[in-house]
């Protein structure tokens, strides 16, 4: 995927003259990992966060391969779809997300230019209004001193676009080891795990003061607005009645309208993200964006009303349990534990089987903490 990044780019929806005038190739890694330490594990990492200093210097890119098996194995069902969609999404949610992640963040964080002056063509035309290009960074300015809070979720939401937008490209989807019958179905489940994520995504809009508490979750909840608002019925999200007799939500996605309805509107947008953005042009990115973000109780659509539904239907978070590693007699063994709270008890009393032995280690890290907390 980075030794054809040159000839990918072009493919994205915005004249050559909006993206760098060369491509920094990315340092890649696939790594398993055996342990990460934090509150939540990502599937693909993009470092660093700083633009300015993707533009210039270039950036690093890990994926972890086994947490998107093991996040994303097909084992549990899939909540506010219906039966053949909910078999497509067991048997194809991993590759497709392995795909997404791979364009989101080599080509989606990896793509785009900043326009400082001087640094573009004088006489260069914006695609959106016809005229000059008006707006770029000052002096001192970065992506994120202009586009403070809206920043995150903005690019997060680009780079998802962009996973949308190229995973069409049949030499792309090639490049996964994809053709045929199974990379269409890997591509219209790639969009409709877009759309299940975004009403999933609801999980993290706050009633309370009315704002998102999650960069991605907003992100995709934008992209599902969008789609939406594409309209021709290529996708449709509706209250139903559940098997259960409760209250549930449905998700219809047209795929006959995948490519005649779907891609034109995420292009389209995809397009306007990567140019308010190269352009510093904060108060047009905050007014689109700010209004597909809007949660509410009002229309044919009361999200707020029906975030009820979703808070109702939350699966449990999938455990994601650390294994152990032993040396006997030269050979490293890896013990591996059941996805569950008993296994993860048992990983945890396996690696410190002395207690003493890791009070002793928790008083010492005391000791060295101790300063910062007096």
């Amino acid at each position: 995927l980075v030794d054809g990044a040159e000839s990918m780019l072009p493919k994205l929806p915005w004249p050559a003259a909006f993206e760098k005038d060369t491509f920094l190739r990315p340092d890649f890694t696939s790594l398993d990992v055996l342990t990460f330490a934090g509150s939540g594990v990502p599937a693909g990492i993009n470092i660093p966060n700083y633009d300015e200093i993707r533009q210039s210097e270039g950036f690093k890119n890990v994926s972890l391969g086994n947490v998107i098996s093991a996040s994303y194995g097909g084992k549990r069902d899939n909540t506010f779809v219906n039966e053949t969609d909910n078999q497509l999404l067991k048997k194809h949610k991993g590759p497709s997300f392995e795909v997404q992640v791979g364009l989101h963040e080599l080509l989606g964080h990896g793509s785009g230019k900043l326009f400082y002056e001087g640094n573009y063509p004088a006489d260069l035309i914006n695609p959106l209004t016809g005229e000059k290009v008006a707006c770029y960074y000052k002096t001192g300015e970065t992506y994120d001193s202009v586009f403070t809070t809206l920043g995150s979720s903005y690019e997060e939401c680009r780079a998802e676009c962009v996973g949308l937008h190229l995973c069409m490209e049949p030499d792309i989807m090639q490049i996964f080891g994809h053709s045929g019958e199974e990379a269409e179905d890997i591509k219209y489940v790639n969009w409709l795990s877009m759309v299940h994520a975004g009403v999933k995504g609801l999980e993290m809009f706050s009633p309370a003061s009315m704002e998102w508490k999650q960069a991605h979750s907003q992100a995709r909840y934008v992209i599902m607005q969008v789609m939406l608002e594409a309209g021709e019925g290529f996708l449709k999200v509706e209250k139903v009645e559940g098997k259960d007799g409760k209250p549930d939500l449905l998700i219809t996605m047209d795929r006959s309208k995948l490519e005649t309805v779907g891609v034109p509107a995420i292009s389209k947008f995809l397009q306007k993200l990567n140019i308010y953005k190269s352009t510093a042009d904060i108060k047009a990115a905050k007014e689109m964006y700010d209004a597909y973000s809007k949660v509410s109780s009002e229309g044919a659509a009361p999200w707020l009303l029906w975030r009820d539904i979703v808070i109702a239907r939350k699966q449990p978070r999938a455990i994601l349990v650390q294994g152990n590693v032993k040396i006997a007699e030269e050979n490293l063994s890896l013990t591996q534990y059941d996805p569950s709270p008993e296994g993860m008890v048992q990983s945890w009393i396996d690696r410190f089987p002395d207690m003493s032995e890791l009070d002793a280690m928790m008083v010492e890290l005391n000791k060295k903490e101790e300063l910062h907390w007096s």
